[in-house]
């Protein structure tokens, strides 16, 4: 079985993630969920073709984000609904002008056999979730669960739950994936005022993973590791000379 590794993951994940099963990615915004899925876009670039759908983001910032694999990468413009961008920018192949769930899907059904892509990227759900009922929403991810089975590719949602209504939404739909990925702020750290990221492997079907937590903090643009328990020593010095003071 063909799977798909790439760092922070294969530390979570040393087998890999199979090609042929639907991913999300959810937690607040801010949290480097976009930083992540373009880490997976790339990996996926060095070998196939991508197809991504960007709703939160203009196709060329995308572009400009993975320019080392234009070549690969192939865009469906959701940015700029209702507006014809089109196929004059340089790799969009098709756009979205209404936020329905079968046009989407038809978007990806009628590029994915001429692009041969073996990546389907959706950044983000929240344009839909905002705008159908759950049965709409539902339908969409199984229809996009079947595709990623049929043409055998790494598939991967974003979502930003920042509210209670788009997060218990999510909470309702997780079943349907194949893998989920978690991110957010250490809640035990940020109560202290220190701002560090993590990210964990919630579940992933039938693959053996990790679930503990993967520190990190964004430098340049970038997942950077960083060592929890340095963290940890380092404020509870702080806080141990605050109080003989």
């Amino acid at each position: 079985m063909e799977t798909l590794q790439l760092s922070p993951l294969n530390e979570l994940v040393p087998a890999g993630i199979p090609y042929g099963y639907l991913m999300l990615i959810r937690g607040d915004l801010g949290m480097g969920k976009t930083l992540m899925v373009k880490r997976i876009a790339r990996e996926i670039l060095s070998k196939y073709p991508v197809l991504y759908i960007t709703f939160d983001d203009d196709p060329n910032s995308v572009k400009d984000g993975l320019s080392d694999y234009a070549s690969r990468l192939f865009i469906i413009d959701g940015f700029n609904l209702g507006e014809a961008t089109s196929r004059s920018t340089p790799n969009v192949v098709g756009s979205i002008t209404e936020l329905d769930p079968r046009q989407l899907i038809n978007g990806i059904i009628s590029n994915l056999p001429q692009t041969k892509a073996r990546g389907v990227i959706v950044d983000s759900v929240n344009d839909m979730l905002m705008n159908i009922d759950p049965r709409s929403l539902l339908f969409l991810l199984k229809e996009v669960k079947m595709i990623t089975r049929r043409y055998n590719t790494v598939s991967v949602m974003v979502a930003h739950t920042t509210t209670e209504d788009l997060s218990g939404m999510i909470d309702n739909m997780e079943y349907v994936f194949d893998g989920i990925i978690e991110i957010e702020l250490d809640p035990n750290l940020a109560q202290l005022g220190v701002p560090v990221r993590r990210l964990r492997v919630k579940r992933l079907k039938g693959t053996a993973h990790s679930i503990d937590w993967f520190y990190f903090t964004i430098s340049k643009g970038d997942i950077v590791p960083v060592n929890i328990e340095d963290i940890k020593k380092a404020l509870g010095a702080t806080l141990s000379m605050q109080g003989e003071r």
